[in-house]
């Protein structure tokens, strides 16, 4: 029942990944076109500024999903509570710190971005309530954590559902009312605090054996949580400055209505990686149980089977923003921002390309703990990023910004991953290359090529007609993919499909 259990995770997951993107994808217009670039951008530069404070988390997010998934699978609960406790009593006091680095960012903020007079204040007030709900969300995430770690994803995507709900009503209220970032932030705020409750009481209800002890934790459990975290610490650097650097070096050196123009295209490409972690994040705390059962050839075949999983689902649509990206940002949020943001997001959507088909062996790496050298790499990613992006802006704008992030990226994931992916796995490239990549870089071509052909030749006048050309497209994939890996449809799916349906019958 292991199958049945992950595709259960994989689809809560994919349902609260969804429901997120559908809620940001019919939201973005219409805080844009409320709020005018100007604002839009300074709201973007003040959620991306506030962002890096994540980083104080330490990596410690993925010492939870690791310890508390070991623990519970041995039935260990006195380990698992001994990590809980400790990560919390760390995060408390995290969470003072960010308070205060929050109000100090709060007085620079409009002198750094060049605000506005008019809009200071507004922003720092901004600041201030998105570093509130940060620390509040910092210290209960220690029980969105255990949730993960137990692989209950399904409660979780119901916190995802009343937090989109409270938040999706609270923006399109206040706005209609003619408030502005300040109340958008409140909105977040009041879905910050929800959620957490929530979160909280979930936690303790399924795993009732996990206590959590508000005192000062061993020096030993600290020191085991550590030795992990460090490395998942620099993980988080690196995403943070591959992530959010763009938005502040544009707002930075260019200006905070040229961030709008940014943000269009890099939250295209925001949201497909979302959709696949959604997928991939689920591989973490599986991979963690099957090495405390010492079952490597399950680790082999999550990482097979997963990275297929993972190209299937990524490859339509960033082939998709590629070819089409600009033609759907002038139906979706307006034709004067289909050249600059279009250019953006295809530069983006190549640089995913290419890091989507490594995504299965970060997880399986950070849950069998195996990801010092991954952090290493991914910060020389992140300071690269940042480096060639500031250099790169003055002679080019936002493009080159987007060019700093695609190039080295290029060198991490066609460099440094299969080499990495070999030893992690224990599959040699050439049959990574031939099982995988090649074949399903091969099903895509007739897909890249149909797509084109009506981009050029039949332009979509609405975004529903847009959806519906590539809806019907997908079918092209699909039987690529059906007939290139018919054999282990026949010799995997299907087997466990009847087994589920026989027991199900009984």
């Amino acid at each position: 029942m292991r199958f049945w259990h992950i595709a259960r995770s994989v689809l809560s997951n994919w349902f609260a990944t969804v429901a997120t993107l559908a809620v940001g994808f019919f939201l973005q217009p219409f805080v844009v076109h409320h709020l005018g670039d100007l604002s839009y951008g300074i709201w973007v530069l003040t959620v991306s500024t506030i962002g890096y404070l994540v980083m104080l988390d330490l990596g410690m997010t993925n010492s939870l999903l690791r310890y508390i998934s070991k623990g519970h699978a041995v039935q260990n609960h006195e380990s698992s509570s001994d990590s809980l406790s400790a990560v919390l009593w760390v995060r408390l006091q995290i969470s003072a710190l960010i308070l205060v680095l929050t109000a100090a960012i709060a007085i620079e903020f409009p002198r750094f971005f060049k605000v506005p007079p008019a809009l200071g204040r507004e922003a720092r007030e901004a600041v201030l309530i998105i570093g509130l709900a940060t620390a509040i969300t910092m210290t209960f995430g220690v029980f969105g954590a255990t949730l993960s770690a137990l692989n209950r994803y399904d409660l979780r995507t119901y916190v995802t559902l009343a937090q989109l709900t409270i938040r999706m009503a609270g923006v399109i209220f206040v706005l209609r009312s003619g408030y502005g970032i300040v109340a958008i932030a409140l909105c977040e705020l009041v879905a910050a605090c929800v959620g957490n409750v929530m979160l909280f009481y979930l936690s303790r209800a399924i795993y009732p054996e996990l206590t959590v002890r508000l005192v000062k934790p061993k020096w030993e459990v600290l020191r085991s949580i550590w030795s992990y975290s460090s490395y998942a610490f620099l993980l988080t650097i690196a995403v943070q400055l591959v992530y959010q650097s763009d938005n502040m070096v544009v707002g930075a050196f260019i200006s905070a209505s040229a961030v709008t123009f940014y943000s269009i295209g890099n939250t295209l490409c925001r949201y497909t990686q979302q959709l696949v972690n959604s997928m991939t994040n689920i591989f973490c705390p599986v991979a963690s149980t099957f090495e405390a059962a010492g079952n490597l050839s399950a680790l082999r075949t999550l990482y097979i089977n997963g990275t297929r999983a993972t190209l299937v689902l990524s490859l339509p649509i960033v082939t998709t923003l590629i070819i089409r990206g600009h033609t759907f940002i002038g139906l979706w949020m307006g034709a004067e921002y289909a050249a600059q943001s279009g250019v953006v997001l295809a530069i983006l959507a190549t640089a995913l390309l290419f890091s989507l088909q490594n995504l299965t062996a970060g997880s399986i790496a950070l849950g069998v703990g195996k990801h010092k050298t991954v952090a290493w790499w991914a910060v020389g990613e992140g300071i690269a990023n940042l480096t060639l992006s500031i250099v790169l802006v003055r002679r080019f704008g936002i493009r080159g910004v987007a060019i700093g992030t695609l190039l080295p990226s290029l060198v991490v994931q066609v460099i440094f991953w299969p080499r990495y992916v070999c030893q992690l796995t224990d599959v040699s490239f050439l049959e990574v290359y031939r099982s995988i990549w090649a074949p399903i870089f091969l099903c895509t071509l007739p897909f890249m090529i149909a797509t084109y052909l009506v981009d050029t030749m039949s332009a979509p006048r609405n975004v529903i007609i847009f959806i519906l050309q590539t809806s019907a497209l997908l079918p092209i994939f699909a039987v690529a993919v059906a007939f290139t890996f018919r054999d282990s449809v026949r010799r995997q799916l299907f087997p466990r499909v009847r087994s589920f349906l026989s027991a199900h019958a009984n």
